[in-house]
């Protein structure tokens, strides 16, 4: 199987439920300004996502440019809301996400999952579309660069068949988008 083994996958849903017990007790600002920072560096590296939003999901210069503007506008827009819903005080995180992404919005589609879930104090496995396995895995990446602790978010790279005969069924998975 190219990607990862079903013993791998159990693996890293052990290590989003263990990365999920210090996350979910960061403060919200803190989270938010996570979420602020990795609006700046996909920013930074505009150009080379949108390089390989052309390479892998045959976008035209303007649909990547598109892309990269509305994974920032996610990043912030989820930020402001997490500050504004954390007064709330009957909302709490859930757990282990699992966010599945499609070929045709790589980066946005992929991050706005992601960034909601963060924000609230989730952890996630990102299954992105077969297709776009590099921007995910670069998205993540640049993420890690800014501060995102190990395992609050992790790259599922595998068939969707696999995916859903493993990670979907796991009862520690709480939600999935």
């Amino acid at each position: 199987m190219n990607g990862h083994s079903t013993d791998y996958m159990l693996v890293m849903i052990d290590n989003a439920e263990t990365a999920f017990v210090s996350w979910s007790k960061t403060p919200v600002a803190e989270r938010a300004e996570l979420l602020c920072r990795i609006g700046d560096i996909l920013e930074r590296h505009t150009d080379e996502l949108i390089a390989l939003c052309i390479k892998e999901a045959g976008k035209v210069a303007q649909d990547g440019i598109d892309e990269v503007r509305e994974a920032v506008d996610f990043c912030r827009y989820y930020a402001a809301r997490a500050i504004k819903l954390s007064e709330d005080d009957r909302l709490e995180a859930r757990g282990v996400v699992l966010c599945i992404s499609p070929w045709n919005f790589p980066l946005a589609i992929f991050l706005g999952q992601v960034a909601a879930a963060i924000a609230t104090g989730n952890t996630v496995l990102a299954k992105p579309a077969e297709q776009t396995g590099l921007i995910a895995l670069r998205a993540i990446e640049l993420m890690r660069s800014v501060g995102l602790p190990d395992n609050v978010v992790q790259a599922v790279i595998a068939r969707g068949s696999a995916v859903g005969n493993t990670i979907i069924p796991d009862s520690r998975i709480q939600t999935v988008m």
